[in-house]
């Protein structure tokens, strides 16, 4: 009666699995293939999913993506001691354990796999937020290029006399950042229709120096649908950051759009830190992109930063550089790996191409203002 009962309760294992591996590789083949299927995934159906899951872990003070990491590594453990202790007893043959156990490995992998695809995989392939926001993405000369920096440099020098600052002179963490960051997506919202909706707080990371080890800054967790942030990391970058990660929630998971996206939520804010994070976050990687193309245009614009933004790039050169060595390397390998996996071909290099975003929506004002 046992064995018969084991055979059953294995039999539908198997098609359980067996069926979520199927959906998985048939959302992802529709995804990739089938036109207009990513956007309609995440327009409809993706939001739910949000508003479900998001909306229970928000309950939560602590980052349950966090706390799952956790409960992962206690059941590995315990499970490893309690297999190890069973097998000293002869209660179980090491062969039957091993086998046991690669069975438990297959099926979560499997479940890792299927609520990844629901729950960000598909998202990937989505109509790219240059297109929705209508941004003439054209070949772009060196000219444009240094007058996109030109343009952020005197920017970042207005905002930078209007922020708060702390005893050392450096951009200040405002206590409300969480409530600020939350409300900069929501009014963005306004504007585009694809970013309206409820967003829940962003939340740190207790564990933040694994991440700085990794060199994140943010994490979004899509098994909990939360947007995970390094609380350790310069003050002037953690605006730009929570934008970034509450910009997955709505569907948009390429890391170019993303920044893009906190860009604009943070330079349309009242508040000047959240704007001045911003317009840093569009300056690094516009004038890393003018240094790549001509050293000597962006040797003159380089030159021209503001004093208040020099101190804080000083900063977060010193915080970072305390973190570099083979754990950052390996991370960052990784972390090629995985946009490559999901078809943002160029790997890390994919961060610059918000620079391309950036010179669009410059292209499309300046052109306006031409013709006043």
């Amino acid at each position: 009666m046992l064995g018969t009962y084991r055979q059953l309760l294995k039999r539908k294992q198997f098609f359980l699995f067996g069926g979520l591996f199927l959906s998985s590789a048939v959302l992802q083949i529709l995804a990739r293939r089938v036109p207009g299927f990513a956007e309609w995934y995440a327009v409809h159906i993706y939001p739910c999913l949000v508003r479900v899951i998001g909306g229970i872990a928000n309950l939560a003070p602590l980052a349950l993506d966090e706390v799952l990491i956790y409960i992962l590594v206690i059941f590995s453990i315990g499970y490893l001691i309690v297999g190890i202790f069973r097998m000293v007893k002869k209660r179980i043959l090491p062969k039957r354990w091993l086998g046991d156990s690669f069975g438990l490995l297959i099926k979560g992998g499997i479940l890792w796999i299927f609520v990844f695809t629901i729950g960000c995989g598909i998202n990937y392939h989505r109509t790219p937020f240059s297109k929705l926001a209508q941004l003439p993405m054209e070949e772009s000369s060196v000219e444009e290029l240094e007058e996109l920096c030109l343009w952020l440099t005197d920017e970042i020098a207005k905002t930078a006399e209007e922020i708060e600052v702390d005893e050392e002179g450096r951009c200040a963490l405002l206590p409300e950042m969480r409530t600020l960051t939350r409300q900069a997506m929501m009014d963005l919202g306004e504007e585009y229709p694809q970013l309206s909706g409820w967003y829940p707080k962003a939340k740190p990371v207790l564990t933040w120096p694994v991440l700085s080890y990794e060199f994140l800054e943010g994490v979004f967790g899509p098994y909990t649908m939360e947007a995970n942030y390094n609380p350790d990391i310069p003050a002037h970058n953690q605006p730009a950051v929570l934008c970034h990660e509450l910009s997955h929630l709505k569907g948009f998971m390429r890391e170019d759009e993303a920044n893009y996206i906190a860009y604009l939520a943070c330079t349309r804010s009242e508040h000047a830190n959240l704007r001045y994070s911003g317009l840093l976050l569009a300056y690094t990687h516009s004038i890393n992109a003018l240094y790549r193309t001509d050293y000597e245009r962006f040797a003159d614009v380089r030159g021209r930063l503001c004093e208040q933004a020099e101190r804080d790039y000083a900063y977060h050169k010193v915080y970072w550089k305390q973190f570099e060595g083979p754990v950052s390397e390996i991370s960052d390998k990784v972390n090629d790996t995985y946009l490559k996996v999901n078809a943002q071909k160029e790997g890390t290099r994919s961060y610059g191409r918000m620079v391309d975003l950036l010179l669009g929506e410059y292209r499309r004002d300046h052109r306006s203002e031409a013709h006043l």
